[in-house]
């Protein structure tokens, strides 16, 4: 049975013909693989040569290794796959996403709360231009109910405030 082998730190201009013949002179290769880019069909750098026998595999590593190559020392390795290394790969780790409940825990929004039920003596008026200015974006835009944390009957009381005080003149009406 064959053996992949790794190759990388190669020359960009390295081709697998070259590769094919190097390797060769070891043992044969069932297959040459140079990794080339899609889009400019230049090589990535590295490629996956299999060899005939494992024997071969590893005089390839002991030889090859750090060989230069177009002035350039080629690693050789053992190809390990992407699940690691050989033993890994009989027990390939499947993915769990997190059960509902802890999903919820991680990405749960901090909950703003509703200033004007956490204190009942406060009350919206439109004379009150800086409690509303809370409630106004950069541009003069009312907020929208995630951002402001007010429940629906406070968000239209306060945006009713903030119109009236901008037609009244208090509050600039950005557009």
């Amino acid at each position: 049975m064959g053996k992949k082998l790794f190759i990388s730190n190669l020359d960009f201009e390295v081709t697998s013909d070259q590769l094919r013949e190097l390797f060769s002179k070891i043992g044969p290769c069932v297959s040459v693989v140079v990794a080339l880019d899609k889009e400019s069909k230049r090589s990535k750098g590295f490629a996956f040569i299999e060899m005939e026998n494992e024997e071969d595999a590893v005089r390839a590593i002991e030889e090859l290794n750090n060989e230069p190559v177009n002035n350039r020392p080629m690693k050789v390795v053992e190809d390990r796959g992407k699940a690691g290394p050989s033993e890994e790969r009989t027990e390939r780790v499947r993915f769990e996403p997190l059960p509902a409940i802890q999903r919820t825990q991680l990405f749960k929004r901090s909950k703003k709360l509703d200033p004007f039920i956490e204190d009942p003596t406060k009350t919206i008026d439109y004379k009150d231009v800086a409690l509303l200015s809370k409630y106004v974006s950069e541009r003069g835009k009312i907020m929208g109910r995630r951002y402001t944390g007010l429940n629906a009957y406070n968000q239209r009381k306060v945006a009713k405030a903030i119109k009236r005080a901008q037609n009244a003149g208090l509050m600039s009406s950005k557009a």
